[in-house]
């Protein structure tokens, strides 16, 4: 249950990040770089949580968190808009 909660918790912050990146610099690049290593930074912090058994799960965890920092930094510099000025 604590890696589903970090898990989405990591999601949601990685999210609001890249998304402020985004309305900042409009760079493909370094949108899926920035994507890339704050999805992975903070998929080790919930990764480095162990199991009751004792276990880590650092690949299954990291893997697919970096996946998906790629896919929110690509979605936020290819999709995002800039807010209007009135």
């Amino acid at each position: 249950m604590g890696i589903i909660i970090g898990s989405t918790f990591k999601g949601l912050v990685v999210g609001a990040l890249v998304g402020w990146y985004a309305l900042r610099v409009r760079s493909l690049a370094k949108g899926l770089l920035l994507g890339l290593v704050v999805s992975t930074f903070f998929a080790g912090l919930v990764a480095s949580f162990p199991q009751p058994s004792g276990e880590h799960y650092w690949v299954e965890i990291m893997l697919p968190g970096a996946v998906v920092g790629l896919i929110v930094g690509y979605a936020t510099q290819t999709f995002g808009t800039a807010p209007r000025r009135s």
